[in-house]
């Protein structure tokens, strides 16, 4: 059986799409899996004898960190190479895992597949402050030396690349566009859940809301370009029953808290983040989900959101803005609505007609969808044959 190292920037708890890949290549392969941020209940995510976890330290710096993220890797190399384990291939999840993941291909003789998650050297925007004095000071700065240099070294790198793998047909026709990619194949972070989730009510009882009360639901992370401050910025014009809830934390969670008290919201409610397993449970007892990413960068505007998948799994319907890949989803399986998110008025009177207009068929036509073609079983297909073709 042939051998793959994967190789994560990362903890294992918090990748739900890395876990469903190492499961799905489980089945054929080997799997070391090299990740770092290690908890104690990693080794419960797997029960596969063909999976080994294998942590490993960052090296990090001020330096490091602001200009050359890719440098972080040296324990994981060592950790590889030490091993004295022939890899047939190297799976390496992001850019900034790319650099190691290609002096390993060159040292060990392997293939490389390379997992674009994001277009990431886009988001290096996200990084450093874009406003006010401290984007004027340095952020600004950072943000332009990042991409530029940046860029060269993942130019050079992407020319090893054997394998390559993106989460949407924007992402993948960009970087086709911008490196020739040959042998390129979309896996969207479809959910690996087959069959109806419940609705437990949750959210109400532990909210105390009413059967009246209708429950708005944003999940994620909270972070530059989720669109959650816009939403916040409308919701004291949301109609009477409308609550909006925030299930995620991130970098602007303390932020987006205090903007609410500020704002003196009395149907916004902030849950912190809930374990991965316990999540849609909560996800299937809201009533509608809710992303309006914001093109901040090329990759939001490209992108094609988890939370797409996780809302239509749990039977609920969606509103999005009209970005290119949300967008295409409602009005292909026709499992949600599309709004103006121009300004606070037009998301407010957008939300308000959703919910004075709501049809719970969209649910429906979301979960139908899911278990006919928006699967993990069924998206991986293309990858895993890739794969196997190495």
């Amino acid at each position: 059986m042939k051998k793959i190292a994967v190789l994560l920037d990362g903890s294992i708890a918090s990748d739900g799409r890395v876990q469903r890949t190492v499961k799905s290549l489980s089945n054929y392969f080997k799997i070391d899996l090299f990740y770092c941020d290690p908890t104690p209940k990693d080794d419960d995510l797997f029960d596969s004898q063909n999976i080994k976890l294998i942590p490993y330290k960052l090296k990090e710096s001020w330096f490091i960190n602001n200009f050359k993220m890719h440098k972080k890797f040296p324990d994981l190399f060592e950790k590889v190479i030490q091993g004295n384990v022939k890899y047939d291939i190297i799976y390496s999840n992001d850019y900034p895992l790319l650099h190691t993941a290609v002096r390993l291909k060159l040292q060990i003789g392997a293939k490389l597949v390379y997992d674009s998650h994001e277009i990431y050297i886009s988001t290096i925007n996200q990084f450093f402050p874009q406003k006010g004095f401290k984007g004027i000071l340095y952020g600004k700065a950072l943000t332009l030396i990042n991409r530029f240099f940046h860029s060269k070294i993942e130019l050079k790198n992407i020319s090893y690349v054997d394998g390559f793998i993106t989460v949407c047909d924007s992402f993948l026709d960009y970087f086709k566009n911008k490196y020739d990619i040959k042998n390129g194949v979309v896996l969207k972070n479809c959910p690996d859940i087959l069959g109806e989730i419940p609705n437990t009510d949750k959210l109400r009882k532990q909210l105390k809301l009413t059967s009246d009360d209708k429950i708005l639901l944003y999940q994620g992370v909270l972070n530059p370009g989720r669109g959650v401050e816009n939403i916040l910025n409308s919701a004291s014009m949301f109609n009477e029953n409308i609550h909006f809830v925030i299930i995620g934390g991130g970098p602007q969670e303390l932020y987006l808290r205090n903007l609410a008290k500020k704002l003196s919201l009395k149907n916004t409610h902030f849950l912190g983040r809930v374990p991965f397993l316990e999540l849609l449970n909560y996800t299937a007892s809201a009533d509608v989900g809710i992303l309006l990413i914001e093109p901040i960068n090329i990759s939001k505007a490209l992108t094609l959101p988890n939370k797409v998948f996780e809302y239509m799994v749990a039977s609920i319907p969606f509103i999005t803005n009209k970005l290119i890949e949300g967008s295409k989803i409602v009005n292909e399986e026709k499992c949600g609505y599309i709004i103006d998110d121009s300004s606070s008025i037009k998301i407010a009177s957008g939300i308000n007609n959703v919910f004075s207009n709501f049809d719970k068929s969209k649910g429906n036509n979301g979960f139908n969808a899911i278990q006919a073609k928006y699967n993990w079983k069924t998206e991986f297909v293309d990858s895993m044959n890739m794969i196997k073709n190495l």
